[in-house]
């Protein structure tokens, strides 16, 4: 049965009760002249537990701000909208960066070097196209499903 076949199939119910068993997505992001990934991240998907210790720590915070201020950030203002998308930022960043389990291709003298997050979080200053891609890599669900 291919994959097509399993997924008309539907869904085995009996998966709610299975061990669960991290399921990873590699996310590339440099490619060769040839268009062949050379580098990229590996990460988990939402149902991780990476994940929902992340969104859950953003959303806890993001509860206690607001109490704190005793209302909402005003996002009429221009100081108001720039707190606002500072927020929203800085809360998909960390969860990006709290999927990301590994990444391949990344050297130095020649030699791979293992996952760094202080590196990965400049990486991710510095080309924010690679936050982008994990975030949207992440919102696709069938990147995390085995079948």
């Amino acid at each position: 049965m291919n994959n097509a076949q399993k997924i008309q199939a539907g869904f085995d119910i009996g998966n709610i009760h299975a061990a669960a068993t991290p399921v990873t997505f590699d996310v590339p992001v440099i490619f060769d002249a040839d268009g062949e990934a050379v580098a990229g991240l590996t990460i988990v998907g939402k149902n991780s537990e990476q994940y929902r210790v992340a969104n859950n720590a953003v959303r806890a915070e993001g509860y206690k701000k607001s109490a704190r201020r005793k209302t909402a950030i005003d996002a009429s203002t221009d100081e108001g909208a720039e707190l606002l998308v500072q927020a929203i930022d800085g809360n998909q960043k960390r969860l990006a960066l709290s999927v990301v389990t590994g990444w391949y291709g990344f050297t130095s003298n020649g030699a791979p070097v293992p996952l760094d997050p202080a590196l990965l979080e400049a990486a991710f200053e510095k080309y924010p196209t690679w936050q982008e891609k994990v975030t949207t890599a992440l919102e696709n669900e069938s990147n995390f499903l085995k079948l």
